[in-house]
């Protein structure tokens, strides 16, 4: 039941191009038997997060993904389904600028009657989670930012703006520094008349709520980190969830990964799972029943196996 593919991710934070094609990748999301303690280790509670649905955002899955669906630049790192926007700061050895060395990481997903949750495990060089302009620029902090449409609407952007009929979009950011650490550190971007208007207001933002860890080196970076959370459906019913998703509903999902390594405004990003303006790149997530938890099986990662990515085009 579980499709667990590995891919990394494309991206402009800002605007991208449209695409050629719609996205053909289709995930299943299991449902969890018991929901994730969010305290930023995936392992306080023996098996917490098997099952769950397990993707890769990386340089290399890039390459990856430029190889299985295709280029729109391979100078660049742009694939179909996904695009390397890291930058080169000089607060980094420059060969591993670009690299999986200087952002990389694993993104385990799941569901239940009450929310949606990802656990992030990060590698990085150099974790930058103060900013230096405006507080809700988050794309200036180390950070992980959820866009979602909640109704899989498949709708191609119109090249200007944000002017949609049909999705129902969603930004949610979520900053590489403990939730309580500051004001900025959730913020929500919802389109208000074609405007993406954001929201840091704890009345606003309530519910949506993550748990972080400092980890080092542990997997591999020298500021290696763990973002837990989950979006609760309540939240987004205050907004523009039609209904709370059960078995067989779908939305569309991208996950763009801020990484400015302490350069000065925006310094880089990689989108991982389509191209994050335009909700017909957005890869399709279905919901299961399929278990996820203590009593659901153990998470597989399958990077470059082409049987693996023919199984999850739709």
């Amino acid at each position: 039941m579980k499709k667990n593919i590995v891919f990394a991710g494309l991206a402009t934070l800002l605007f991208a191009a449209v695409a050629s094609a719609q996205n053909p990748q289709v995930f299943d999301l299991p449902k969890f038997t018991q929901a994730p303690i969010l305290d930023g280790d995936k392992a306080s509670v023996i098996g917490e997060w098997n099952g769950a649905l397990e993707m890769a955002c990386s340089p290399s899955q890039v390459i990856i993904d430029g190889g299985n669906f295709g280029w729109r630049d391979q100078e660049a790192q742009q694939s179909e389904v996904s695009v390397n926007q890291l930058s080169i700061s000089e607060n980094e050895d420059a060969a591993e600028g670009r690299t999986d060395a200087d952002y990389s990481s694993q993104i385990y997903q799941g569901w239940d009657d009450e929310a949606f949750y990802f656990l992030i495990e990060a590698r990085d060089n150099f974790r930058d989670d103060s900013g230096a302009g405006t507080e809700t620029n988050w794309w200036e902090r180390d950070s992980m930012c959820l866009y979602i449409d909640m109704v899989n609407s498949r709708e191609e952007w119109g090249g200007s703006g944000y002017v949609y009929e049909r999705a129902r979009l969603n930004l949610i950011n979520f900053v590489a520094a403990p939730q309580a650490s500051s004001s900025v550190t959730v913020t929500w971007e919802r389109l208000i008349q074609d405007e993406r208007t954001p929201t840091q207001d704890p009345d606003e933002i309530e519910g949506l709520e993550y748990g972080f860890a400092d980890m080092g080196d542990a997997f591999g970076g020298e500021e290696d980190y763990v973002i837990e959370g989950k979006v609760p459906w309540e939240t987004l019913l205050r907004y523009n969830l039609p209904a709370v998703p059960t078995t067989g509903s779908e939305m569309g999902l991208v996950w763009l990964a801020a990484d400015p390594d302490g350069d000065e405004g925006y310094g880089g990003q990689i989108q991982c799972g389509g191209w994050a303006d335009n909700p017909a790149d957005y890869s399709t997530v279905i919901f299961t029943d399929a278990p996820a938890g203590p009593s659901g099986s153990s998470t597989s990662v399958q990077s470059d196996s082409w049987g693996a990515v023919k199984a999850s085009f739709k």
